[in-house]
């Protein structure tokens, strides 16, 4: 059931949006509208609340709760690669780059757009959309389909078992079946949405080094290598494929970051970094909270509301992976993990790559503001790099970087996929290659009609649509798992 409804409701919406391109971005902007609208104030509850109870039980006794029997399965290294990898994907690459000029032109709180207070805004606020809430909304499903998989036995490796203590013992009954089509249809939206945002940035690379001109045709070109190498890594499983190529692009990453910082004005990045982390400590918890409730400026529900859609559409999928390579951790290992080493991996590319391009505008050097107004926010990101000395190697290193990353991120999903479609796995087993492969050619059909379609906008509010049902199942999940490590070690 899992497998056909979920391949009739991806071709149910890719297909109009290629073959109706106009009409489905209005049908999506009206859906985007209605629900930040309405269900916005209970995504916010939602983020804060996940957050509030990670930490509780990463700080409780449940903390000391080991996953599976025996030494973990991966070095610690290889775990945090392929966690980081899987969490964030290639649409990193652009909004770390890119955001604050967003935030800047209609920043929050009442802030003049272009003011003091707007960059200090604009260079923090990114920081909170990929931080604490972010992981928060990954390693809630991750331990709530963990410890039913690991400490109760439960020999499927599906969203659904997080739901077990409501389920008792009827996996695979229609309520779980359910359960695990909506969250492969919001993970299909969600995947949909990161590569409709890395594609064209990855296009404007390649335009930049090759002077190919960076249009559609390219664009489908991107998304062919890409899911040629995520294929291939899929195929290859998490040992060899997975695994080797997160380590990889971590690296690839890091000398990336480095040089950026080297080869830009050094000293303002490291002030702007340590400024922007104790802003963003001295506001959390007003962002954290902040519906907009008075001015209703739009600013949350175009983006607090959207950054936390996605990470829900992709919460389940990064538990569900994460899960499977966690075996032999704590509880308190996975918290730390996914929230520490999740965060500050994220932040470094804010500090450094968005600090860089802000310290451009901020100095006059390189109007950022009015590239992206006027060429779209990639030709910004490619500008910016572009005032780097050997600005040709650091842009290319980063176009590699971005493909791996899409492909580190889709060669996960497309494994996640095709083991909430198989029926029973243990603890070791892989879902069968051919399935993991089909899952992994599957997923690209809904970014080329985003794409098509319009672009980024449509990216936002296609995984804002299907994301609601999953907002719902991530309450009952985190009280069920609540309920069971109540249930299994009671109060001394």
């Amino acid at each position: 059931m899992n497998f056909g409804l979920t391949v009739s409701i991806l071709l149910g919406m890719s297909i109009p949006l290629l073959v109706f391109p106009q009409q489905s971005a209005e049908l999506l902007r009206e859906a985007y509208a209605w629900i930040a609208g309405t269900f916005g104030w209970f995504y916010i509850l939602t983020g804060a609340l996940a957050l509030v109870v990670v930490l509780y039980i990463g700080m409780s006794q449940y903390g000391r709760i080991k996953l599976g029997d025996g030494a973990p399965e991966f070095s610690t290294a290889s775990w945090i690669s392929m966690l980081f990898a899987a969490g964030i994907g290639a649409g990193l690459m652009y909004w770390s780059g890119i955001e604050w000029a967003y935030y800047i032109q209609a920043p929050p709180f009442r802030a003049e757009p272009f003011s003091h207070d707007a960059y200090l805004w604009s260079s923090s606020y990114g920081l909170h959309h990929w931080g604490f809430v972010a992981w928060a909304l990954y390693c809630l499903p991750t331990m709530a389909i963990a410890y039913p998989f690991y400490v109760r036995r439960i020999p499927q490796l599906k969203y659904s078992i997080s739901a077990h203590f409501w389920l008792k013992g009827r996996e695979n009954s229609l309520p779980a079946r359910l359960m695990d089509s909506f969250f492969m249809v919001a993970l299909i939206g969600g995947a949909g949405s990161s590569l409709g945002f890395s594609t064209p940035l990855i296009a404007a690379f390649i335009n930049r080094l090759t002077g190919v001109p960076a249009n559609f045709a390219l664009e489908l070109v991107v998304v062919t290598i890409c899911v040629a190498v995520f294929a291939f890594s899929v195929w290859m499983g998490l040992q060899a494929g997975i695994r080797r190529l997160s380590t990889l692009n971590i690296g690839l990453a890091l000398f990336f970051l480095v040089a950026v910082l080297l080869a830009s004005d050094t000293l303002f990045l490291l002030k702007m970094a340590v400024n922007s982390l104790g802003f963003l400590f001295q506001n959390t918890l007003a962002m954290t909270f902040w519906t907009d409730p008075i001015d209703d400026t739009g600013f949350v529900g175009d983006w607090t509301v959207f950054y936390w859609a996605w990470w829900i559409a992709y919460g389940p999928f990064v538990g569900l992976f994460v899960t499977r390579i966690s075996k032999g951790r704590t509880l308190r290992e996975v918290v730390v993990g996914m929230l520490l080493f999740g965060s500050f991996g994220v932040w470094l590319f804010f500090l450094v790559l968005g600090n860089h391009s802000l310290s451009l505008q901020l100095s006059g050097e390189l109007d950022v503001v009015g590239i992206m107004q006027s060429e779209g926010g990639n030709a910004a990101v490619v500008a910016g790099l572009d005032t780097l000395p050997m600005s040709g190697l650091i842009i290319g290193v980063f176009a590699v970087v971005a493909v791996i990353f899409v492909s580190t991120t889709y060669d996960s999903a497309s494994y996640t996929l095709a083991a909430s479609a198989t029926q029973s796995l243990g603890e070791s087993e892989d879902p069968p290659r051919w399935h993991r492969v089909f899952w992994a050619v599957a997923i690209a059909i809904l970014p080329i009609g985003l794409m098509y379609a319009g672009g980024i906008k449509e990216a936002q509010t296609a995984t804002l649509v299907v994301s609601l049902p999953l907002t719902f199942t991530f309450w009952l999940s985190g009280w069920g798992l609540l309920k069971t490590l109540r249930e299994d070690h009671p109060p001394r």
